[in-house]
């Protein structure tokens, strides 16, 4: 049965078509000569959206043509025509053409469909007892250790968590053409290590940096008695180094060669070398070896991981460069404005730390 319908706003008058529904709702279309949405003042165009017209956009598209779709939704083809055409009214551009095999639609309409397609994925995942994250929920993460055991864990307290799901790959074992790649494929979505990238592609901020530096040592090797540690100390002791932050000293500008620093050969002597942060401060609690590490790191895997570690002052001769950490992603990536909340977070982080 076919009830005609007024709808009265601010003295606007739309007449329009109820056609009833399998599952209870209803289709709205207009009469013959009715006016459109576009014939209305737009402003408030969302609000005077007829959003029965995703669905019947999204059973055309499914179905294949309008036959088919009307009798998914149990109305004439008559009325599927006229919903068609009140949508490319309402957008003012073609959506569909004729071929032999009917209404094709154009890839505008193919573009606009998948946006309803996810209205409607959304509605769907009310009806479940454990509702579903939309795919742009989640997020790709890749990076060194330090980045997800350092940055990324600390962030599970705060809000973001009930908005998106992160997935971390290490990128351990990539070089960086390789993790420019994924970048850009999509397989990650924001990347944060100590690599410089200058792809016009990919944008990056620095997101962290590290200027102050400090011998680390297991807390019962005899060097823990010293305040600091000498040249002599340093370079004839054996390193473990964390080799994304390998670092090489350089003398003070300042410092005139003499015999405090004979031992200084821009050399430390590595006993072992790893990607593993876990795995290098297992070793120094194991053995005599040391290691230079970003002192706010050291601090946080001794007061956070209880390794029985200990922290000794470096020599005041020498210096390290600064270590930048970056957050880089692909300029076209959909989800660039969630990597830049998941950023703003850790620089909010990162700021309270110091």
């Amino acid at each position: 049965m076919v009830h005609a319908a007024i709808l009265d706003k601010r003295d606007d008058y739309i007449d329009k078509l109820i056609l009833p529904e399998a599952a209870g709702a209803y289709i709205l279309l207009p009469f013959p000569g009715a006016r459109t949405l576009c014939d209305m003042k737009k402003k408030n165009g969302v609000k005077e959206f007829d959003y029965n017209l995703i669905k019947v956009l999204d059973a055309v598209i499914t179905a294949g043509n309008a036959t088919r779709a009307s009798r998914q939704l149990q109305v004439t083809p008559a009325a599927i025509t006229l919903a068609i055409q009140r949508l490319q009214q309402t957008y003012s551009e073609e959506l569909f053409i004729r071929t032999r095999e009917g209404l094709t639609p154009t890839p505008r309409a193919h573009q606009i469909h998948r946006a309803y397609s996810r209205v409607l994925d959304m509605i769907d995942a009310t009806f479940e007892r454990e509702t579903r994250l939309a795919p742009w929920c989640e997020m790709k993460i890749m990076g060194e250790d330090v980045s997800e055991q350092y940055y990324i864990s600390q962030l599970f307290d705060m809000e973001m968590f009930e908005r998106f799901r992160l997935y971390y790959t290490s990128a351990v074992g990539k070089d960086h053409s390789r993790r420019i790649n994924d970048l850009k494929s999509g397989k990650c979505d924001l990347l944060i290590t100590s690599d410089y990238c200058s792809d016009p592609d990919i944008e990056q901020i620095v997101l962290d940096q590290y200027r102050c530096y400090t011998a680390v040592c297991h807390d019962q090797n005899p060097l823990c008695e010293l305040q600091q540690l000498t040249l002599a100390n340093l370079f004839t002791s054996r390193h473990a180094v964390y080799h994304p932050y390998a670092i090489t000293p350089r003398l003070k500008k300042d410092i005139i060669n003499n015999e405090n620093t004979s031992f200084f050969n821009n050399q430390f002597s590595i006993g072992y070398n790893t990607d593993s942060i876990n795995g290098l401060l297992s070793i120094i609690e194991n053995s005599s070896m040391i290691t230079v590490l970003p002192e706010k790191i050291a601090r946080f895997f001794k007061n956070q991981g209880r390794y029985r570690i200990a922290l000794i002052n470096l020599p005041d001769t020498i210096e390290f460069e600064i270590i930048k950490v970056y957050a880089s992603w692909y300029r076209s990536n959909p989800q660039r404005d969630q990597n830049r909340d998941v950023i703003a977070m850790l620089q909010t982080l990162i700021n309270y730390r110091k």
